[in-house]
């Protein structure tokens, strides 16, 4: 092994610029495009202000769940700096909880509990206050729950008593600990996290695969040049054949873009909390045996860079629509189970070892290498 690492040296001393670049592409692409995503929903976040009259236990939940909402950010004002931002355009709309909020809700009164300012210009105040009035209902219905838990307790035992804020204190302990409904809106098939309360767009794994597959299938390259060059028939003299002088240097390969899969897996672990396990470390390790076995067997069947450089993006291409990692499929492969395990990408973003493809691709490299057809085309 030592010849070829020295041999493959002294190839990579004029080409260490684009080898760098192409090793490191899938980490850095991924975390740029899902840094800018991140960027861009917060800046198409609705800006709504919110004026608080009052400092009451219910006013403040009420608070508090507006601002939970992904979709908007919410800026606490006074009612005339309210205003005022409204008239200059710099806030969708605002809502005043008013004065006496709680007391009201307690008494069961549903009418004038928020006042909205909107201007001309304000596109979302409808759907925003639909959101904020539905947060409103639920408080009444909670009032309205207490009082008749009260009533029931007081006619069954009226020396037992509790009291209202006991019963609206144990019903959110309630609601916090059960999870009603929860919808998730992702573009493919992510695992699932139960804490996790964000809009998720990209299936970050996924996008470091498809740039993975195109950074391996154009580092193989060298397949090409190397076995159409001059220095194949000196493989004569030399105490190992060419097959196995490729073999060893797509292990060669093969074991330096593990290393930077494995600093993709640190990455992703320390930017964007990904969490990394031996499940994921062996389905790592699994992708990679399956997309350089095949990238090395499709460098074999062509004679031109060129050619072999307009099939591996079109082959991406089609890998990026057909796998699932970025677009969600789901419909279609609940109609044809089957197109689960053509997807290539399947047991990687389901964290599994074997797959299809990879025996596949080691069957024909052991039928390759024992036989001595050749692959051209």
């Amino acid at each position: 092994m030592k010849p070829i690492i020295q041999t493959r040296l002294i190839h990579w001393k004029k080409q260490w610029p684009s080898l760098i670049f192409w090793l490191v592409l899938p980490l850095i692409a991924t975390l740029f495009i899902i840094n800018m995503t991140s960027i861009v929903q917060e800046d198409s976040k609705i800006p709504i202000g919110i004026v608080m009259e009052e400092n009451t236990p219910m006013a403040n939940n009420l608070l508090k769940s507006i601002k939970a909402s992904p979709l908007i950010r919410v800026y606490d004002l006074s009612e005339s700096e309210a205003k005022q931002l409204i008239e200059s355009h710099e806030l969708d709309s605002a809502f005043v909880i008013e004065s006496g909020y709680q007391q009201q809700i307690k008494d069961g009164n549903r009418n004038r509990l928020i006042t909205g300012y909107q201007s001309d210009l304000s596109f979302a105040y409808t759907p925003v206050s639909e959101m904020i009035i539905s947060y409103v209902q639920q408080d009444t219905g909670k009032a309205k729950a207490a009082h008749t838990i009260m009533n029931v307790a007081e006619n069954i035992d009226p020396d037992t008593r509790y009291s209202f804020d006991e019963i609206i204190n144990k019903i959110q302990e309630v609601q916090s600990q059960e999870n009603l409904i929860r919808t998730n809106f992702s573009f493919s098939n992510m695992v699932e996290n139960d804490h996790k309360e964000e809009l998720t767009v990209w299936n970050i794994w996924g996008l470091w695969a498809i740039f993975s597959i195109l950074s391996t299938l154009l580092l193989s390259d060298w397949i090409i040049k190397e076995k159409y060059s001059g220095i194949l028939p000196r493989f004569a003299f030399i105490r190992f054949s060419f097959k196995s002088y490729l073999i060893q240097n797509v292990f060669l390969y093969s074991s330096i873009l593990f290393i930077f899969d494995s600093l993709a897996a640190l990455g992703f672990h320390y930017f964007l909390n990904e969490p990394v396990s031996l499940k994921l470390v062996g389905a790592i390790i699994a992708f990679r045996i399956t997309c350089s076995a095949g990238a090395f067997l499709l460098a074999l069947l062509f004679k031109h860079i060129y050619l072999f450089y307009n099939v591996s993006f079109t082959l991406v291409l089609w890998i990026t629509i057909t796998s699932g990692a970025i677009f969600p499929i789901e419909r279609l492969t609940d109609r044809f189970p089957w197109l689960t395990y053509l997807n290539p990408l399947h047991p990687f973003l389901n964290q599994e070892f074997w797959g299809l493809w990879m025996i596949i691709f080691i069957v024909i490299i052991g039928i390759w290498f024992a036989k001595g057809e050749k692959l051209n085309a």
